[in-house]
């Protein structure tokens, strides 16, 4: 699975600074002498990029877009939307949303698509991010309503562009709470539409490989555990953390597969995360237990 994409890449550069402020706070501090002199940063660099580990939910779907039978009955309704009363609610679902959005665009499905595009723009307002939605990206949306490879695209630049205005005005915990939505979808839509557990199969390898994702999510929302909500969405996912915890890394038999290139052979990583089929349910029935909790939606 690929972990940054092209507008990942472009934003690192025009955000760098900032994040690194944001997540580590200022590189000076001023003691009670008055000296000014610089002082390291309390958080490492390795933390205050985790966010740029963290795929975006068209990432996610694009390593299983055509493994997966395409099923409405996953996504959250949009009608739950006005449900949601607090910021905390708000912001989780508004990653759900975004999530169902990008899986319904991955798969071709652009009326869906569409439609939760539509949802995100109404409740944007309720989080600040109405900036987001142009009359430029509404145009753009209508003209590549039937192309999908065109909504895609536009689904993933979108989920940028909220991640960079909101890095723009220090909402990095914004960030971390869509993050936290978003991911708690595509995984309860991967799981949910894997109906039999096989160890060939790569989705289902796949989940046990998003444990250093989700790590890295549990890191990025540790960072602003003083902002509100934060605290109780790592409560929330507590289950999902316990059931991970259970995956062992392994060593791995070495798989020698063929590259794009002719000749060349790619040797296979020497560990592994893996996962039997008890572990699997488990995982799968905790990622819908947080999803429930997430969504007040069964």
């Amino acid at each position: 699975m690929k972990l940054i994409s092209k507008s990942t890449a472009a934003a690192i550069s025009a955000s760098a600074l900032l994040l690194l402020q944001a997540c580590g706070g200022s590189t000076t501090t001023q003691n009670t002498n008055g000296d000014n002199t610089a002082k390291p940063a309390q958080t490492t660099q390795e933390e205050q990029t985790t966010f740029y580990l963290l795929p975006s939910p068209e990432d996610i779907f694009a390593f299983s877009a055509d493994k997966l039978k395409y099923s409405a009955a996953l996504l959250n309704p949009t009608s739950q939307a006005e449900t949601y009363v607090d910021t905390k609610a708000r912001e989780i679902n508004f990653g759900v949303y975004v999530a169902d959005m990008a899986y319904a665009a991955a798969l071709g499905e652009n009326t869906d698509a569409a439609k939760y595009m539509q949802t995100i723009k109404e409740t944007s307002t309720q989080i600040g991010l109405e900036s987001i939605f142009t009359n430029a990206l509404i145009s753009r949306i209508d003209k590549y309503i039937e192309n999908k490879d065109s909504l895609k695209a536009i689904a993933n630049d979108t989920y940028y562009d909220i991640k960079k205005e909101l890095e723009k005005n220090n909402r990095n915990s914004t960030i971390a709470q869509i993050s936290a939505g978003g991911w708690v979808e595509c995984m309860y839509i991967i799981t949910n539409s894997i109906e039999q557990f096989s160890e060939k199969d790569p989705n289902i390898q796949h989940v046990a490989d998003e444990k250093n994702v989700f790590s890295s999510l549990i890191k990025y929302l540790g960072q602003h555990t003083d902002k509100p909500g934060v605290t109780n969405t790592l409560r929330d996912l507590k289950p999902i953390e316990e059931a991970y915890a259970r995956l062992p890394l392994v060593d791995a038999a070495p798989s020698n597969t063929k590259s794009s290139s002719e000749d060349a052979i790619v040797i296979g990583k020497d560990k592994k995360i893996q996962i039997n089929e008890d572990n699997f349910n488990l995982l799968k029935a905790r990622i819908s237990q947080v999803r429930q909790t997430l969504t007040g939606n069964k």
